[in-house]
């Protein structure tokens, strides 16, 4: 869940970005140490910070896959990325694996794609519900994701904030 600081009036929402162009990803985003401050919205300012994962973390040595599971309480988002490039598509075995660790609480969580439709199609059925946006990695549109994902995020987010306490 977002860490919410109503006196700074900030809001900290933890992105897992899974795939083989997660750092591309970043780099198009022109992120700092993998966090993204954004423009304020309705008083608020959000700050994206994303831990990017390899395509199976749990492939190998499975050195990823606790700083993952690790993340999973606090996980906000996920972008999946996949590239039509040689040896960057995505793992059907990982996306299964990363939808039984969200499983039952997280599964719902706000996700995009910057990858092809076979990985938005595949995370939709696993995860019972579709992706927010599908961008194709060849572009450079990282940007609408995180366009997607700071409205779907800050709709719920906002919504269930209480009302700050009257002025006496």
């Amino acid at each position: 869940m977002a860490d919410l600081d109503p006196e700074q009036r900030q809001v900290v929402f933890r992105i897992a970005v899974i795939g083989g162009v997660g750092q591309r990803f970043l780099e198009l985003l022109n992120t700092k140490d993998g966090e993204l401050e954004l423009p304020a919205v309705a008083g608020y300012h959000p700050r994206f910070i994303f831990q990017v994962f390899p395509d199976d973390p749990w492939a190998g040595d499975a050195k990823d896959a606790p700083a993952l599971e690790a993340l999973v309480a606090s996980l906000d988002g996920l972008v999946l990325t996949d590239d039509f490039a040689a040896g960057s598509h995505y793992s059907a075995a990982g996306v299964e694996r990363l939808a039984k660790t969200l499983a039952p609480m997280k599964l719902h969580i706000p996700s995009a794609v910057f990858g092809g439709p076979a990985l938005a199609e595949e995370w939709g059925s696993l995860a019972g519900a579709p992706v927010l946006h599908v961008a194709d990695p060849r572009g450079d549109d990282a940007v609408s994701i995180v366009k997607v994902l700071v409205k779907a995020l800050l709709r719920s987010n906002i919504r269930s904030t209480p009302p700050p306490p009257a002025a006496t």
